[in-house]
């Protein structure tokens, strides 16, 4: 509370002198007027640029000024900002990032692209945060996020939302930048990049850069933690501009780190569980292409990639190849529509090992072919019809169609309505299909120790959701900004989890094994809101509020015996209410200040976590026009606070009180 209170005291004695001296402020995109920050061009929600304002869908963007001002070193920190995300720390190197809901650390029902580039892992229909996220941060142009369905044009999995990180051209990378810092938990990072030009038309970065992270405070202070992480990465990105209307794009990157965990594993030698320490490696590549022809009426796009992924964890360890093919048309006519086809194959192999998860078969090829088309259509100067589908045929249900509707009314120039229906699927996982997972101890039974084991089953069907929005936006005022979206979503063959007749086993030691086999019988529906604003308090400060509201109805089948079915009617592993609070204030001298309050409701998971409030503070200054410092602290208004957590592993790392510096050169 104090902390809080000297922030508002700094706040105001701030701004009184940033008006006393407005000459000296640091322009920069939170002095944009609102009009042009929503002038702001988006891809995700239609795969065609436009601005924010006249996007029929929830959509809110992170900028790179957005990022340079929190001072984040990775992508959930960032991901904090956005109304209706939620992030929950596990412990170091793992976070539970979902949208709309179902989170956990196998979130799966959100899609997450580095430049259009998909990193989901179709283990479990997720992210593992602790390999991919780490970026260049300075590269990064913008983060778009897209709340509700997106599969009629990304197709599976696109269920809740899709968070696509966009990185910046190399032609505004030019020169050398080098990053150094660190501080209490951020122990240590840097980086290099060195930018040049490729004869007449061509433009190349490369890039290399470190980080370590320090270990989570541990609640119990006589028995150290153990979940550090140290991740290295190198890459390039270079454009061509062949002509004015062609252009094609090469990335590339090779990455390599440790990760550390504590996990409760069961044991029939004890019997009961153990608390296990382990170390395990990341390390990948990909390389990805684009090509890009524009012509008077029509573009067209070639989109390819391959990747390689490779992580050993006591759990179970996995290498992954993907390859990706895309290829998409954009045709204008004069008639009023504005039509967007293309098609896709996805291949991805996999090699397990598995100690606590096996899969069976220990190695897989999955196939993914489709194809989308969808029509914009003008109707009027005011209004504009959407509609498409995505098709698509995956290994495991064959044909998934996924449709979408959308109506967008402008009946001023600073109010918009817009209104959407749409159908997605999950399609199921490697997982969901043929994992075996010893998952609990149960206690004895009849003299002999029991432990559950979750079974895939070839039976599991896809997830779906059909999702009923209405948004509106305005500019009241010229210095504010209000959206609002709300959302009615009705789900059918949710995961569930079907117990049978315990069995004996003797391997190692004699006990009972109670099989529980993932099944399809959880139904229902959820809804809410979401609200942003964003209110140019004077030329150097402006404010920004998010509100996120939830509510879950979900019930099993009468014939489920899912004992996690405490499940149904809560908020469950998301927070029915959010808030997040944003100040950005230039002062004198080229300083700024900039302060984060979220306000998290509890949860009511596997375990109740109360809700709590974080407050993080970030201090920059440019040193001159090629040198910036920034010092950032994080949580600084309660210690010992756990934001989420998973039965597998150590409930005890909390998310503590950090600070660290950061330093920018443009060399």
């Amino acid at each position: 509370m104090r902390s809080a209170i000297l922030l508002c005291v700094m706040l105001c004695i701030a701004t009184s002198v940033a008006r006393s001296d407005p000459s000296q402020g640091v322009q920069d995109l939170t002095q944009l007027s609102i009009e042009e920050l929503m002038q702001v061009e988006v891809v995700t929600a239609s795969k065609k640029a436009q601005a924010i304002r006249d996007v029929p869908a929830s959509v809110y963007v992170i900028t790179a000024e957005d990022i340079h001002r929190m001072g984040a070193n990775t992508i959930p920190e960032v991901l904090r900002l956005v109304p209706g995300v939620h992030v929950g720390a596990i412990d170091a190197n793992k976070w539970a990032v979902a949208v709309r809901g179902f989170n956990g650390r196998y979130s799966n029902k959100l899609l997450v692209l580095i430049d259009g580039r998909s990193v989901y892992t179709p283990f479990f229909s997720g992210v593992y945060w602790d390999a991919q996220p780490l970026l260049f941060m300075e590269d990064i142009e913008r983060i778009e996020v897209i709340r509700g369905p997106g599969a009629s044009l990304w197709g599976a999995n696109a269920v809740n939302g899709v968070i696509n990180i966009i990185t910046k051209p190399a032609k505004e990378t030019q020169g050398t930048v080098w990053i150094s810092g660190g501080g209490g938990e951020e122990k240590a990072f840097g980086g290099l990049r060195v930018g040049g030009k490729i004869g007449e038309n061509g433009y190349y970065r490369a890039y290399t850069l470190y980080y370590e992270r320090d270990n989570l405070e541990e609640d119990k202070v006589y028995v150290p933690n153990n979940d550090g992480w140290l991740v290295r990465r190198s890459g390039f990105r270079a454009d061509w501009n062949r002509s004015p209307n062609e252009n094609f794009t090469l990335h590339g990157e090779v990455y390599t780190g440790r990760a550390s965990q504590r996990l409760r594993l069961p044991d029939p030698t004890i019997p009961g569980t153990r608390m296990v320490d382990d170390r395990y490696t990341l390390a990948g590549y990909y390389l990805m292409g684009t090509w890009n022809r524009q012509r008077e009426t029509a573009e067209d796009t070639l989109h390819i990639y391959y990747t390689h992924e490779a992580r050993s964890p006591i759990e179970v360890s996995e290498v992954r190849d993907t390859f990706d093919l895309s290829w998409q048309q954009r045709i204008q006519s004069r008639a009023g529509h504005d039509l967007l086809w293309g098609i896709e194959y996805k291949r991805t192999q996999d090699r397990t090992v598995g100690r606590y998860m096996r899969l069976n078969p220990s190695s897989r090829t999955d196939h993914v072919f489709g194809a989308f088309v969808q029509d914009d259509i003008t109707l009027n100067d005011r209004t504009r019809l959407t509609f498409g589908s995505k098709f698509e045929n995956n290994s495991y249900t064959a044909w998934e169609i996924q449709p979408n509707l959308r109506l967008f009314w402008k009946p001023s120039e600073h109010n918009a309505w817009w209104w959407a229906v749409s159908h997605a699927v999950r399609m199921p996982t490697r997982a969901e299909r043929a994992v075996a997972i010893d998952a609990y101890y149960e206690g004895m039974v009849n003299g002999l120790p029991m432990f559950s084991r979750i079974y895939g089953s070839p039976d599991f069907r896809s997830e779906q959701v059909t999702a009923y929005e209405l948004g509106y936006r305005c500019q009241p005022h010229p210095r504010l900004w209000l959206d609002i979206s709300a959302f009615y979503n009705v789900y059918r063959n949710l995961r569930s989890f079907e117990p049978a007749d315990p069995f004996l086993e003797n391997d190692p030691a004699p006990h009972l094994v109670l099989p529980v086999y993932m099944s399809n019988k959880l139904h229902g529906r959820t809804y809410g809101f979401e609200v942003s604003t964003s209110w140019n308090v004077t030329d150097f400060w402006t404010l920004k509020l998010g509100y996120a509201n939830i509510t879950y109805r979900l019930q099993h089948d009468p014939d489920s015996k899912d004992p996690f079915n405490f499940h149904s009617d809560s908020t469950s592993n998301t927070p029915r209410h959010q808030v997040n609070i944003s100040s950005h204030l230039n002062l004198p001298g080229r300083w700024h200040l900039d302060a984060y309050l979220f306000v998290v409701d509890r949860l009511y998971g596997m375990d109740f976590i109360p809700g709590y409030y974080r407050l993080d503070v970030s201090l920059g200054w440019h040193v001159t026009k090629d040198a910036r410092f920034s010092l950032t602290l994080q949580n600084l208004l309660k210690r010992k606070k756990r934001e989420f957590e998973h039965p597998l592993w150590e409930r005890d790392s909390i998310p503590e009180r950090a600070i660290y510096g950061r330093l920018v050169w443009q060399l």
